[in-house]
């Protein structure tokens, strides 16, 4: 069996560890691609090959070309995967199998965090936000949810790891935010210094900030129905309200994740799924407020494996060897057996070095 993983991010290390260590189904050969020489996860890869600087449909012929040279039987696109998911009668034709958790339209969607919210089921609970483009927006969108008791933040509809999420807080000052690392903490005098002067600017959300424990649900669907998932609880460190009751108390988990079961986030991690007819390995992002705890809103949907796979694996659910399990099946099969995980696991992480072959 041959799988081919495009350029990913470095957190595709543990999903390789998982389905080399978790494949029983006869000889397992795994490709890896990037546009970096030396990308550290090769070492998991029996054979690897550098990627040209193409995108668009230049880029979906190299890798249709990349699967007939190499006889790819599974194909888990990272890289580009919504213009993949375009072609994928293509790679059908070509006897690929394809891994992508949606069309490529509804990819570009559950990427672009305005137009997915607003695509929510009526349903489905979130929090206050607003889209802006303009100084004028902006402002009239943070006066509005300011004017509701909550305290804001912003992020840029597209974009990943939280890179440029920002937490308004009139407590950090430029040079606070120079010479220490609260790099997510802005004034709003800042704010309005730096937005202001621009015309328009790439959208950004205007959102209620919640600060209470974040939820992390990994999940294997397929046409729209949840498979196997494993929600994972983030580390918190904070003041919550105990359900049903005036009285807070302080919760501090360190620094591990903790794997449970949770099922109303389940519930409506499969009401998402559903709606969206998503299937393939995707991550659903969701968090509380301090104040209601257990009543959790919907964040996000990474339309692709999330870096906590790995966690994942620890309690006995491999999700990448069910996944590439899934993909292989022809009509009239029967689905892979999914085994009862481990519950409930802590999680803890370490540095982990390896060894890289010197090249010839």
């Amino acid at each position: 069996m041959r799988i081919w993983f495009n350029k990913s991010f470095s957190s595709i290390h543990g999903v390789l560890r998982l389905l080399r260590d978790g494949w029983d189904d006869g000889d397992l050969i795994i490709f890896g691609s990037h546009t970096q020489r030396r990308f550290g996860p090769f070492v998991e890869c029996d054979l690897t090959e550098i990627e040209p600087d193409l995108n668009g449909e230049e880029y979906v012929q190299w890798c249709l070309d990349f699967c007939n040279r190499h006889q790819i039987d599974v194909f888990v696109p990272g890289r580009q995967r919504d213009v993949i998911a375009d072609h994928a009668a293509d790679f059908g034709r070509s006897g690929v199998r394809l891994i992508v958790c949606a069309d490529g339209d509804t990819l570009r969607l559950l990427e672009d965090k305005g137009r997915f919210l607003e695509s929510l089921p009526a349903d489905v609970i979130t929090h206050r936000y607003e889209r802006a483009r303009t100084w004028g927006e902006c402002e009239a969108a943070l006066e509005r949810i300011s004017a509701e008791g909550c305290r804001l933040c912003m992020k840029p509809t597209r974009g990943t790891f939280g890179i440029g999420f920002h937490i308004l807080n009139d407590q950090i000052s430029p040079l606070r935010r120079l010479l220490s690392s609260e790099s997510c903490g802005i004034s709003h005098r800042e704010l309005v210094s730096i937005l202001k002067e621009a015309e328009e600017f790439p959208e950004l959300l205007v959102m209620e900030y919640l600060d209470g424990p974040e939820l992390s649900v990994d999940i294997l669907a397929s046409s729209g129905a949840v498979v196997a998932m494993m929600v994972r609880r983030k580390p918190f460190s904070g003041r919550i309200q105990v359900s049903s009751t005036s009285r807070t108390e302080w919760i501090d988990e360190g620094p591990f994740q903790v794997l449970d079961r949770h099922p109303e986030v389940e519930a409506i991690a499969r009401r998402l799924v559903a709606h969206f007819h998503l299937g393939g390995l995707l991550n659903i992002q969701f968090r509380s407020r301090a104040k209601q705890p257990e009543d959790y809103c919907v964040l996000e949907i990474n339309g692709r494996m999330s870096g906590g796979l790995s966690y994942v694996g620890l309690s006995g659910l491999n999700l990448p060897v069910l996944a590439v399990k899934m993909a292989l099946l022809e009509a009239g099969d029967s689905w892979p057996e999914v085994l009862e995980p481990r519950l409930p696991v802590r999680i803890g992480t370490r540095t982990e070095a390896f060894a890289v072959p010197f090249e010839s």
